[in-house]
């Protein structure tokens, strides 16, 4: 249950491939991928649609790819990696920042859940709901990767097997494929907003890929299972959620298996989607917090901070922010993505020769420089308008900032050394 929280993934307990893309593919599978795919689907063309659902998950690809090696070369979980960004207390603050974001987001969720469910069966409470659901979630969350493998190798394949159903439903129907391809949008939302939609929801997912990748045996096992995961996994399902959207004529995709006659299945699909969603975030949760407490020496160890990350979650839950949905969603796409350039720029530019096995020696209390950069990515992620998303310009920003102060601060510490040994 400890699931190497606190200490590198040793060679001896690397997973191979296919429990990799199991676990990657499952994670991705969300609730976001069909409201993604509905808003595409009522404001593109197909031909646009398709273009911009291709090219925005190749992005995601790239930067899980990136983060994701990272996690394979040192064996970490994302939390103990930015000690090496933040140094050691400055960590601390990432931790908790990053952990608290994730179960407001997934408080949230349960609230909407519960909320949803209660309106099929009033008679019971919708706070049943949420804390039956939050115990669910915790019965996978609470064992780590191994949690995570053995759900998601049993939702994904019926996951895969309505969003095919779906699909040959679609085909013969009145008219078929044919009324999709020449689908003309009402409202048309143009290439870029898709390409935002579609890197946006996913960008912060694609931040802290190492949670799992760090199991990864090789690096290309981390590159193959990031793009099966984002390109054919998340794709595939935006693809489904888009062409029906364009086939009912409609964006919310209950509706829209609903007027496909597939609402029990819509239901099954969006309920195992919104747990991959959840187990995912507590895990990652859970992970954020052990790494945290372990600093401030509080000697309390994963299985117990997944608890209290659940608990937690219930907490927001009960205090009815279902509304609050996107702007849970705002806040992550402004904080998460700084952190994810940081670790690109740290470990792929900054100290790129660093040795894998002595990445967290040597590490300051706070690198100041990182977290000043953290802090003015994330602002100009929140009041630029110099990219198509808060996101992108959030991740772009901290690489940017980080790979300059950086490389200006090591080269002034080299001048100083050599200056002293002359």
């Amino acid at each position: 249950m400890d699931d190497h929280a606190l200490e590198p993934v040793p060679r001896s307990r690397r997973k191979p491939l296919l429990q990799l893309i199991v676990v990657q593919v499952g994670w991705n599978i969300s609730v976001s991928s069909f409201l993604v795919g509905g808003v595409i689907g009522a404001g593109t063309t197909f031909g646009e649609g398709m273009a911009a659902i291709a090219f925005g998950n190749l992005v995601l690809a790239v930067v899980a790819s990136l983060i994701g090696v990272i996690g394979f070369r040192t064996g970490l979980t994302s939390y103990l990696a930015s000690r090496a960004v933040f140094g050691s207390f400055g960590s601390v603050l990432v931790s908790i920042v990053l952990g608290i974001v994730a179960m407001g987001f997934i408080g949230v969720l349960m609230d909407t859940w519960g909320g949803a469910v209660n309106h099929l069966i009033p008679a019971i409470p919708r706070s049943v709901f949420v804390v039956a659901f939050a115990l669910a979630i915790l019965t996978t969350a609470i064992f780590g990767f191994k949690g995570l493998h053995r759900f998601s190798a049993v939702a994904v394949p019926v996951q895969v097997a309505i969003g095919v159903f779906a699909l040959v439903r679609i085909g013969s129907l009145d008219g078929g494929f044919g009324e999709v391809f020449a689908v003309a949008p009402a409202a048309a939302i143009g290439f870029p907003a898709a390409v935002s939609a579609v890197v946006a929801t996913w960008v912060t997912g694609a931040a802290l890929v190492s949670d799992v990748q760090r199991y990864a045996l090789r690096a290309r096992d981390v590159v193959i299972s990031c793009f099966l995961s984002f390109v054919v996994g998340v794709g595939t399902f935006e693809v489904i959620a888009t062409v029906s959207a364009m086939k009912v004529g409609q964006s919310n995709f209950v509706i829209v298996m609903q007027g496909l006659g597939l609402l029990a299945p819509a239901a099954v699909l969006l309920f195992l989607a919104l747990w991959n969603t959840a187990d995912n975030n507590i895990y990652s949760a859970s992970l954020a917090f052990t790494s945290a407490s372990n600093l401030m020496k509080l000697k309390l160890t994963k299985p117990v901070w997944t608890v209290v990350a659940v608990v937690i979650a219930v907490g927001i839950a009960f205090l009815g922010l279902a509304d609050q949905f996107n702007k849970f969603l705002g806040v992550i796409g402004v904080v998460v993505p700084p952190f994810a350039g940081l670790l690109i720029a740290h470990f792929w530019v900054v100290q790129r020769h660093t040795d894998a096995a002595r990445v967290l020696q040597g590490v300051p209390r706070v690198r100041w420089e990182a977290v000043a950069c953290w802090i003015a990515a994330a602002l100009i992620a929140w009041f630029g308008e110099f990219l198509m998303v808060n996101a992108i310009e959030g991740l772009v920003s901290g690489f940017v900032l980080y790979t300059v102060v950086g490389l200006l601060l090591r080269r002034s510490r080299v001048s100083t050394v050599d200056t002293v040994e002359a």
